[in-house]
């Protein structure tokens, strides 16, 4: 049977094998964008843990600590904007508002507690 036969009869079964492929990657695909409430959660515990009194820590970790809230902020704000589809200014006061309510309950909870959730944050692009 000469190759091009062959591939023309493969060809229904590469593209349902092509198919279940994509279909199961799509989770995968979905999880590369984290839900704005979850950035907005890591931008509150980085906010927290900046605010812990640590003798050992200089200001200027502090500050960037604080800068990477800021960022997780900002990302949380266009991923509400692209998911509610509402105007940038709305989209700041709604994931700023969330991270300000999430910060509290992280100012309640030890230390470690926050950390390991950090440690579980995606990651996000910084600002320049």
């Amino acid at each position: 049977m000469p190759i091009r036969q062959i591939a023309f009869r493969m060809r229904p079964r590469l593209v349902l094998a092509a198919t279940f492929a994509l279909a199961a990657a799509g989770p995968v695909f979905a999880a590369a964008t984290p839900d704005w409430r979850t950035l907005a959660a890591c931008a509150a515990a980085y906010r927290a843990n900046a605010k812990v009194a640590d003798p050992d820590r200089p200001a200027s970790m502090t500050a960037q600590v604080s800068e990477v809230a800021d960022d997780y902020e900002k990302a949380a704000a266009e991923a509400y904007r692209r998911a509610a589809g509402v105007r940038p200014a709305e989209a700041r006061g709604k994931a700023a508002a969330y991270a300000a309510r999430r910060a509290i309950t992280f100012a309640r909870q030890p230390r470690r507690r926050v950390e390991a959730f950090i440690d579980a944050c995606p990651q996000v692009a910084s600002s320049p």
